[in-house]
């Protein structure tokens, strides 16, 4: 009986720690896609630098709609810093940031996988566990 009880346990902490696998992995999913959206960003930061003045854009305005516009500065940005402040900076400034945000999502990254590296362990720990008291 004492078995059966703890063969429980086990099987309870395994479906938890499969959850957590779950919620990290979809962590990692999503940093992830921040990171292809951040390198398409600087992509199309490094193009914008070699349109020619005056060209006519497509500028959004909300979710799928957009205005004509001609490209009167293709050096520098006004970004949105925090608290609904905004300011100059130029394209290479910008592509900075971005970089430096890609760094921090890729140290989250890393920080994931250890945290799923350790709840493989833990989980392959608790199946063994589980198998010996079967035995």
């Amino acid at each position: 009986m004492a078995d059966e009880k703890r063969n429980e346990d086990k099987y309870m902490q395994l479906q938890m720690l499969q959850q957590q696998v779950e919620q990290i992995t979809e962590y990692m999913e999503k940093l992830q896609m921040q990171q292809k959206e951040l390198d398409t960003s600087i992509e199309a930061l490094t193009e914008l630098q070699k349109i020619d003045l005056n060209t006519e854009l497509l500028a959004p305005v909300a979710n799928g709609i957009f205005l004509k516009a001609e490209l009167k500065d293709n050096q520098k940005l006004v970004v949105n810093v925090g608290a609904d402040v905004s300011t100059e900076k130029t394209i290479p400034e910008v592509i900075t940031l971005l970089e430096e945000q890609k760094e921090k999502i890729t140290e989250n990254i890393v920080e994931a996988e250890n945290v799923l590296q350790e709840l493989y362990r833990h989980g392959h720990k608790l199946y063994q566990e589980s198998g010996e008291v079967v035995n």
